[in-house]
């Protein structure tokens, strides 16, 4: 298996477990600005630190899905690459909303906490946020179209359910701030793909072990 195949594979699983690890430690996924002022304030190196992980988690996601959409194109093709397509999209509006939360950890730093809230609400409530925020679900929509093909390219097929539960039980639990819920799906969703790239990994590797066997013997 070459080097830039490992790396999707790698970054495709370290994607959901930083989330895990930034829901874990971050304080309110609630939208509320009174709240996010009270966590930056009473918590502030854990939410900035949530911050960071969810955006670099966001940037793996993004290559792990495009090495995944590639790697099960030559066996399912059309949903390999629109599901690939929806996903990296959908990761879009994501990348955006991980921009504005760490103009509100500035924000809710810099300003008392009367001022912060009420700017904090005038970004959360613009029209460019609420306008982004529904294309998220292209995101969800194209990982489960990923499953599926997944498990018409040999893997097991309770991993295109599983992955279709994680991702929108996902942007469920963002959508309503409810933490129990994005680490539950995201604990499926990498046990899910974790299945899929034993599935994709395993030919290589044998290929690979039966070529250098070949070698020896020549």
């Amino acid at each position: 298996m070459s080097r830039s195949s490992l790396a999707g594979a790698a970054a495709l699983l370290a994607a959901p477990l930083l989330v895990i690890v930034a829901a874990l430690i971050t304080t309110t996924f609630s939208d509320d600005a009174a709240d996010q002022v009270t966590a930056f304030n009473a918590h502030h190196g854990a939410m900035v630190a949530g911050s960071v992980l969810q955006g670099v988690s966001i940037v793996l996601l993004i290559a792990g899905v495009a090495w995944l959409a590639v790697a099960l194109a030559p066996r399912a093709r059309g949903l390999a690459i629109a599901g690939g397509v929806l996903a990296v999209l959908g990761s879009l509006p994501v990348v955006y909303d991980d921009g504005v939360h760490a103009a509100v950890a500035g924000v809710a730093s810099g300003l008392g906490a009367a001022q912060a809230t009420a700017t904090i609400d005038h970004i959360l409530s613009s029209t460019g946020v609420k306008t982004v925020e529904p294309f998220a679900l292209l995101g969800d929509l194209g990982l489960a179209l990923l499953g599926i093909a997944a498990a018409r390219a040999g893997a097991p097929r309770w991993t295109a359910a599983a992955i279709a539960i994680g991702a929108f039980g996902e942007g469920a639990g963002f959508a309503t701030g409810t933490k129990p819920l994005v680490i539950v799906a995201f604990a499926l969703l990498f046990v899910a793909l974790a299945a899929v790239v034993r599935r994709l990994v395993a030919p290589a590797s044998a290929a690979a072990e039966a070529a250098h066997l070949e070698s020896q013997v020549a």
